[in-house]
């Protein structure tokens, strides 16, 4: 038997089992809005009911034009409960710790932000029904001034969306016909001779900045990596280390031969311990994201605030392939598996080899040679004072058309 009694209390209904058993909800305006304590009497029914009172307004209606707070309430089949789904998840439980935190920190900042300027309705409340593709292209937007970070929130959404439950996709991936930022970004910065040059010359030889510098010009070590390496690493003339990315889910033993170079700064810079790069202090840096921000410090000191770890490991990958690596040989140095990153390097450095091979080859049937020849001009030189580039060719550096 189920009926809606007043003892002191509005809205309570009271529900007895087929045991015998009195149970207690609140009940507004026909919905069920929480269960109550069984003891009707008590000190500890008289409170949760008040509170539970205090926290369903029925006759507040909110404002869609003012900015809401987060619900302690998490709506069945909206964008919220999608994201606790895909936090629950295999696919999620498996990714590095790290990686969840990350993930977990961009999702919870879309939670809070409202649909629109003229709406201050959260997406975390979004029926799952309503969202489209318009809407995570708001969410990608609203961090357009930086494309990387763009790139992580969509890449985070597609991650989201195909979430499965029993085998079986929750909503279609419509995060997947969303165009990323990628196309019209390249990322990190990539660090050229002339940046390390100055590094070295701001910090000086014998620094731990150089000896970081050092280790990841010749390795080509993520942060992460480049936190635990050291001596215990070392066989004789190679690192062979486990990396941190993907090591619980599809591992990657790298051999790296230690450059004779770096061989001679690790001799400057004997370790105490099992770590190359320490602290002030003799410790080895407690996280990753640590020592990410110290050598981004170093960068700073450096007057090159733009430049990263990531744009050392970028700048590395650059100068092997114009010295033309093969593909096989980046991803064995980097630990790639898929091929996609290393034909970015390359591919870039292939048509500039191709490019340069074209220009040698211009012909014109020879009419510019006679761009060479001038009567205007003093022998031996152009008009800008510069040599006439009939020395040029004749010392060989221009070729003469055929």
């Amino acid at each position: 038997m189920t009926d809606v009694v007043e003892i002191e209390y509005p809205y309570v209904e009271r529900n007895v089992t087929r045991h015998g058993k009195a149970r207690y909800y609140l009940r507004i305006d026909g919905k069920r809005i929480c269960r109550l304590p069984n003891k009707i009497d008590s000190e500890e029914f008289q409170k949760e009911y008040w509170a539970a009172r205090k926290a369903y307004q029925p006759d507040a209606a909110p404002d869609p034009a003012q900015p809401q707070t987060l619900s302690k309430i998490v709506k069945p089949n909206s964008f919220r409960w999608l994201c606790l789904e895909y936090m629950g998840s295999i696919a999620f439980k498996t990714l590095d710790v790290t990686t969840q935190d990350r993930r977990r920190n961009i999702i919870e900042a879309m939670w809070e932000e409202p649909l629109s300027t003229n709406d201050g309705r959260l997406f975390a409340d979004m029926p799952l029904s309503a969202m489209d593709v318009g809407n995570l292209e708001v969410l990608r937007d609203r961090k357009k001034e930086k494309p990387f970070a763009a790139d992580e929130r969509l890449k985070t959404l597609r991650q989201v969306f195909d979430t499965k439950k029993d085998g079986k996709p929750i909503v279609a991936n419509i995060a997947r016909l969303v165009e990323p930022f990628r196309q019209q970004s390249d990322g990190h910065e990539t660090a050229t001779p002339e940046n390390l040059a100055a590094f070295i010359a701001h910090h000086g030889v014998k620094s731990k900045a150089v000896l970081y510098l050092a280790i990841q010009m010749f390795t080509g070590l993520r942060v992460s990596d480049l936190r635990v390496i050291g001596p215990q690493h070392r066989r004789k003339d190679v690192f062979k280390l486990r990396l941190f990315k993907n090591r619980n889910r599809t591992p990657v033993d790298l051999e790296i031969a230690i450059h004779p170079i770096l061989e001679g700064v690790l001799a400057m810079h004997p370790p105490k311990g099992l770590h190359y790069l320490v602290t002030e202090f003799g410790k080895p840096f407690n996280s990753a994201k640590s020592l990410g921000n110290r050598i981004s410090d170093w960068w700073r000191q450096a007057d090159m605030p733009h430049l990263t770890s990531h744009s050392v490991r970028k700048g590395l990958a650059t100068d092997l392939a114009h010295e033309e690596a093969t593909d096989s040989m980046l991803e064995a140095m980097f630990g790639w598996k898929d091929g996609k990153t290393s034909k970015i390097y390359t591919r870039n450095a292939e048509r500039a080899r191709l490019a340069r091979q074209s220009v040698a080859r211009i012909n014109w049937d020879g009419i510019g040679n006679l761009l060479l020849a001038s009567d205007d001009v003093g022998e031996g030189e152009t008009g800008n004072g510069l040599p006439h580039l009939s020395e040029s060719v004749a010392a060989g550096a221009i070729p003469l058309m055929k």
